[in-house]
């Protein structure tokens, strides 16, 4: 800003001094000047100012009913970034010290030498721009990171729609199927997919772009973006083909390649009845399995993907199986507390994990921040014995509901923990209230419209009922609850941004309070693990 531009207030009771100082400002291109000779005037003058409206203030130390202490305090309380000037011939230094103490910018003698004046306000006026370009640089780069940061919410955004997860959080009659998606940074170098091909096979996939940024993130989308579009389409005519598909997106993958650059994925057909498995692995960390109480470790079959890459080897393993998992480097590679990587011990851990929660928790404990984004795929067939707890019947009217859930805990405490039966308690509260909203009124798919436009809704006249029942393992309690609603798509409403004001909340406390929570393919069956 020009000198002769920067507002100039000056507060001194004589008006000689304010004629003496005008004057001298005057000489040297300072003329946008307004006076106070009264202290209380400024103040009421303050407090309608606005942000940089005032550039320096002259402020007289002895002046009647408010002195310069006062006004200079209220002055840097109101707005910190003002330039302000003690006027005083007073040498005491605790009246000094005072000013500083409330931000005094400068301390200036009545009767101040012409050029030392000019010298110091040339400091202060080049301190005040300063302070302007400062501000206008902040500005810009407050711009630059805001549109940086839209960016990226609208990359992560679309990642996460590319991504098909259609298995997580999902049960296929004992099987149990999750997954884990954390990106280390906003945008992740990971990308997976997980598909049903029909009623027991489902297509695995994770890639891993190796490198950081933009380019490794472009890599694995597109790579996962490819695969996901073949499958649809080969499921569409009832064509799927893994080594079609394995064929086909090696080569697309390679085509997207930078010279310097290279890809890692997994691309895994699971056959959950016939305990079948064909392969490709290209730089991954071994996935592991569990067969007759053993741990198999299955190694990498292929290098990591090149641009010039041209061969690749599918493999197959044929062996029974209870348990599977193929997770990416931020699983495996990141140190423990001992600064250990995290895959030395995994093997003999491995075995001891029985739901994936069991498996995140222990990661947590043990890694205190993951080295890579972390991506896990789990399946698991529950083994375990049960014990029935409780079967019901459960009519669904909101009487019926709230009558059967006050009742709950005093009908299964005698058999389960209390924390257990808390647990379940609030469990069924939120399931019998979806249940009732998807089965009798039927606003599961435009729920969060209903709420706002505060639609009436008419219940239907029929009876509907919930099944109900509780089971008890050495390890685990879960309960099971069917009804004869048309269900919902889990996978999409597990999709981050899908947990909005009214859409997935009630899944969203229930996994965090839960050790597992698995539906069927449709959406009206559930089943929620507590460990004990």
């Amino acid at each position: 800003m020009d000198e002769k531009d920067l507002k100039i207030v000056i507060v001194d009771d004589s008006r000689v001094s304010y004629v003496s100082l005008k004057t001298m400002l005057g000489s040297i291109g300072f003329n946008n000047i307004e006076y106070f000779q009264y202290p209380l005037e400024y103040v009421k003058y303050l407090k309608k100012a606005k942000q940089d409206e005032i550039d320096i203030v002259f402020i007289d130390y002895e002046m009647p009913v408010m002195n310069g202490l006062k006004v200079l305090h209220y002055t840097k309380f109101k707005f910190k970034d003002i330039i302000t000037v003690m006027m005083t011939s007073s040498t005491d230094a605790k009246i000094k010290q005072k000013a500083i103490d409330y931000g005094v910018n400068e301390f200036m003698n009545k009767g101040i030498d012409f050029f030392e004046f000019k010298a110091k306000m040339k400091i202060l006026s080049n301190l005040r721009n300063y302070y302007y370009e400062s501000k206008k640089h902040q500005k810009e780069l407050e711009i630059i990171l805001q549109y940086k940061d839209t960016q990226e919410t609208l990359a992560v955004q679309k990642q996460l729609k590319i991504i098909e997860d259609k298995i997580s959080h999902h049960y296929y009659e004992e099987w149990l199927a999750d997954s884990y998606f954390k990106p280390k940074d906003i945008l992740s170098g990971d990308s997976y997919s997980t598909l049903q091909i029909d009623e027991d096979r489902f297509f695995i996939s994770i890639v891993d772009g190796m490198g950081k940024g933009v380019s490794a993130s472009l890599s694995s989308v597109l790579t996962v973006s490819f695969m996901n579009y073949s499958i649809k389409r080969s499921l569409e005519f009832d064509d799927f083909n893994f080594e079609r598909l394995v064929r086909d997106t090696f080569h697309y993958a390679s085509s997207i390649m930078l010279d310097n650059e290279a890809l890692s994925f997994t691309m895994i057909e699971v056959d959950i009845k016939k305990n079948f498995i064909k392969y490709l692995n290209c730089g991954m960390p071994p996935f592991y399995l569990i067969s007759n109480g053993e741990v198999i470790k299955i190694k990498p079959n292929n290098r990591p993907l090149l641009q010039n890459s041209k061969e690749y080897k599918i493999d197959e393993y044929k062996e029974k199986f209870d348990v599977f998992l193929v997770g990416s480097d931020g699983l495996f590679e990141s140190l423990d507390t001992n600064g250990y990587p995290y895959f030395i011990k995994f093997k003999q851990r491995f075995s001891s994990f029985y739901l994936l929660s069991d498996l995140i928790k222990d990661f947590k404990q043990n890694v205190k921040e993951a080295d890579d984004d972390t991506t896990i795929v789990f399946l698991k067939k529950d083994t375990d014995k049960y014990n029935t707890i409780l079967e019901e019947k459960i009519l669904l009217t909101k009487e019926s509901i709230a009558d059967f859930v006050n009742n709950l805990e005093f009908r299964i405490n005698n058999s389960l923990e209390l924390n257990i039966v808390n647990k379940i308690v609030f469990a069924l509260n939120e399931l019998l209230i979806n249940c009732y909203e998807h089965s009798v009124l039927k606003i599961s798919k435009n729920k969060h419209e209903i709420i706002q436009k505060d639609e009436k809704i008419e219940y239907n006249g029929k009876n509907e009922f919930a099944f109900l029942s509780i089971y008890q393992s050495k390890r685990y309690v879960y309960l099971q609850l069917d009804d004869n609603g048309d269900g919902f798509d889990v996978s999409q409403i597990l999709k981050s941004e899908w947990f909005n004001k009214y859409h997935g909340r009630g899944i969203k406390m229930l996994k965090k309070f839960s050790d597992g929570i698995y539906y069927n393919k449709k959406g009206n069956s559930v089943k929620i693990y507590f460990k004990k």
